[in-house]
């Protein structure tokens, strides 16, 4: 489907020195299916919205091996670039970012692992190169507005690894663990995330946010004013449903159970912290043969607005809207 699914998420926040504004996305999920029309579309709609910031939470690629190529590498950075130009980009890394494909791994049956985690340094290198984009690999970005950390949910936490002691199934390679998320935590520079500048807007890009309601994961990122999370792409939820479905329930959650709660963004008080991202690419590459429905779905983008206004400290304004590729809307 060739059009955005854009929310707008406008907070009361009194460190916003000055109104901001922050332009999401997340699950791109680059491979040769994500077309470059689709690319130069979301730059066109960042460019209009004109954000202060760029933050992209994580599964900025399918697996390493859609940037093995020189050209396909290139296509991915030149396009980064462009939104560089716009504003500050700031990436998390996701679950995919470290995927590659196991050749032995022949279908959805097979006992063998499906994916290998590695951290490449020529694609981390490739995305530090960029001018004006940042990769916030437990990391962060501050300037006189905003502290954002983005925090890296390793491999071990998505379990990967196809293991039948940690109950995965033969449609997935595994599910994830709320002790290796606390265990992740614990092994963060702590000065990274505590006594954080009572002045400025504080963020946290996290990729998936299913532990992030946790009592113990909440008192780790308790002085972060929001968390920037992606991963569930919307419950894959297709879109006339998505409109009528008022449950932040999805259809099936990445790994694989059915109706998940938590799977679509869900703001209702000013207390609500996590903004919940749905896909650039809903269903993709590495999710063949069913990768043929993506047409159904549209690509998500968001904004995250902040500001001293009144009104919103009662209640956020949340607002979504259908635009073309070609919408000139802000």
């Amino acid at each position: 489907m060739k059009c955005f699914y854009y929310s707008r998420y406008r907070f009361y926040n009194q460190n916003a020195k000055h109104e901001l504004k922050f332009f999401l996305i997340s699950d791109i999920h680059f491979s040769n299916k994500v077309k470059s029309d689709c690319l130069r579309a979301i730059t066109e709609q960042a460019r209009q919205k004109q954000p202060n910031y760029i933050l992209i939470a994580g599964d900025i690629i399918d697996a390493l091996s859609t940037v093995d190529n020189d050209s396909d590498l290139k296509r991915l950075t030149s396009w980064l670039e462009q939104l560089g130009k716009i504003a500050p980009v700031l990436i998390e890394l996701g679950n995919h970012d470290f995927y590659r494909k196991n050749p032995a791994h022949n279908n959805i049956f097979s006992k063998k692992r499906h994916w290998f985690a590695e951290k490449n340094q020529r694609y981390i290198d490739a995305l530090n190169a960029i001018e004006n984009v940042q990769l916030l690999d437990n990391q962060v970005y501050e300037d006189k507005n905003v502290y954002i950390f983005g925090f890296t949910q390793s491999p071990d936490y998505f379990q990967f690894d196809r293991d039948e002691r940690r109950g995965t199934t033969i449609f997935h390679p595994g599910g994830e663990d709320l002790d290796i998320m606390l265990s992740d935590l614990d092994k963060v520079d702590q000065k990274l995330i505590t006594n954080l500048p009572k002045n400025k807007v504080k963020i946290a890009i996290i990729h998936s946010p299913i532990y992030l309601d946790d009592p113990q994961v909440a008192a780790k990122l308790y002085e972060f004013d929001y968390f920037i999370s992606g991963h569930m792409h919307n419950g894959v939820v297709p879109p006339v449903l998505h409109d009528l479905w008022r449950s932040d329930r999805g259809i099936i959650a990445p790994g694989k159970k059915l109706f998940p709660r938590g799977a679509r963004a869900k703001i209702a008080s000013p207390y609500d912290k996590t903004i919940l991202l749905g896909a650039v690419s809903t269903i993709q590459a590495s999710a063949k043969p069913i990768t043929f429905v993506n047409g159904i779905f549209p690509t998500h983008i968001a904004t995250l607005e902040l500001s001293k206004r009144e009104t919103l400290a009662r209640k956020p304004d949340v607002s979504h809207q259908y635009l073309s590729y070609q919408s000139s809307k802000s």
